[in-house]
C-alpha cells in the first residue's frame, strides 16, 4: 500500500478540494446537507490548511493522492478527526483505517480521539470501529435524512 500523510499546503487547496467534492458528491445528493464538505468553498479549504491547531494532510499511495484527512486539537489534548476520505476507486483496501493510525501516531499527546459519522454508513462506521473508536452514545439530528454518530477512542497519553 505505501501510504504516507504529507501536509497539506495552500498549492494543494484547489486539489484537495477537488477530491473532497468527488468523495462527498454521493453522500450529498442523499442527505442534502448543506453544511457538507461537497459545498465548501476554496476560502473554507484554505482555512483549514491554514488553522493553526490543526493539520490537514494529504494521503498519497504509491505517489498518487488518494484521500485526505483534518485534525485538530478541539481543546486541550481532545483531537478530532474533521473530516477523512479516501477517492472511490480506493476505497474498501484499508486506506482509511491506515491513515486514522497514521495520523494517531503523529499526534501522540492526544489524550482522546474523537470524530462522527452519519449513522447509516455501515461501511465507515466499521472502518471507525476496527481502528478502535467506540460509539460514545451521543446523535445528532441533522435532516430527515441525516443523523450522525459519534465516535471517541482514548489516545497513547489517555492511556
Amino acid at each position: 500500500m505505501g501510504l504516507q500523510l504529507i501536509l497539506a499546503t495552500v498549492v494543494d487547496a484547489q486539489n484537495m478540494l477537488t477530491m473532497q467534492r468527488t468523495c462527498f458528491q454521493k453522500h450529498f445528493e442523499r442527505y442534502h446537507d448543506l453544511d457538507s464538505p461537497y459545498n465548501e468553498t476554496l476560502e473554507k479549504m484554505l482555512a483549514r490548511i491554514n488553522f493553526e491547531k490543526g493539520c490537514y494532510y494529504k494521503i498519497v499511495s504509491m505517489n498518487k493522492l488518494v484521500g485526505g484527512v483534518w485534525v485538530f486539537e478541539k481543546e486541550w489534548k481532545v483531537f478530532h478527526i474533521g473530516i477523512i476520505y479516501i477517492l472511490p476507486e480506493y476505497q474498501s483496501k484499508g486506506m482509511g483505517q491506515k491513515a486514522l493510525e497514521m495520523v494517531e501516531n503523529y499526534h501522540t499527546d492526544a489524550k482522546f480521539w474523537e470524530l462522527d459519522c452519519p449513522e447509516d454508513l455501515s461501511m465507515n462506521r466499521r472502518c471507525y470501529e476496527k481502528a478502535g473508536y467506540k460509539l460514545t452514545g451521543e446523535n445528532r439530528f441533522i435532516n430527515e435524512n441525516l443523523s450522525l454518530v459519534y465516535y471517541r477512542k482514548e489516545g497513547r497519553v489517555g492511556l
